[in-house]
């Protein structure tokens, strides 16, 4: 799908957007939308209401819920779900079978690798100073393969969730949280090791 302007279906495709084998698009979906380069591997299930931008690259066997908004400069890997009304704020990489529930905030800088599940409503964030405009000074978190993160749960700027670690619901994490254990609460604590 490489051409000027297409709009079908009230789905919008702008130039530089290459789709793979099979997609599934709803309507009222936006690719494309800064006109830098867009790919989506095969399989794609891209729900009603979804923009994603260009300087976008995706796996195959992607899927978003409805009204997913995913922005520049962000590589997504192969069976990968973004949940209804989350948000991909730009500039990060997530890794394979990642699976991100509805209502989630993914701060721009994130990394989130192999296997991660985010809960619904987590949110995370990059920005200790909300009153400075120089994205030199953000501090965006690292999530490490296979670590769970429950609903609602917040994550200040800089932290690092280890390994297989699993954050309970509704906590607040100000601290990095080492591999395998299970924490929270608000401030998040590490309670015990996972087996």
């Amino acid at each position: 799908m490489s051409r000027e302007l297409v709009k079908a279906n009230d789905v919008v495709v702008h130039k530089h957007v290459k789709i793979g084998l099979n997609p599934t698009i709803g309507s009222f979906v936006e690719l494309g939308l800064n006109d830098m380069p867009l790919e989506i591997g095969d399989e794609a299930v891209i729900r009603s209401g979804s923009v994603i931008y260009g300087d976008v690259k995706i796996g195959h066997h992607f899927q978003t819920g409805h009204h997913v908004l995913i922005r520049e400069n962000t590589t997504i890997g192969d069976h990968v779900l973004i949940g209804t009304n989350s948000i991909v704020d730009g500039n990060c990489v997530i890794g394979d079978h990642v699976n991100i529930q509805s209502n989630v905030y993914v701060t721009w800088g994130m990394r989130i690798e192999y296997g991660v599940f985010m809960g619904p409503c987590s949110v995370t964030t990059n920005d200790k100073n909300p009153l400075t405009t120089d994205r030199s000074l953000l501090e965006a978190s690292i999530l490490r393969k296979k670590c769970v993160i429950g609903a609602g749960v917040i994550i200040l700027p800089g932290i690092e969730i280890g390994e297989n670690s699993l954050i309970g619901a509704g906590s607040v994490v100000t601290r990095n949280i080492p591999k395998n254990v299970i924490a929270y609460g608000n401030p998040c604590r590490v309670q015990k090791v996972r087996e």
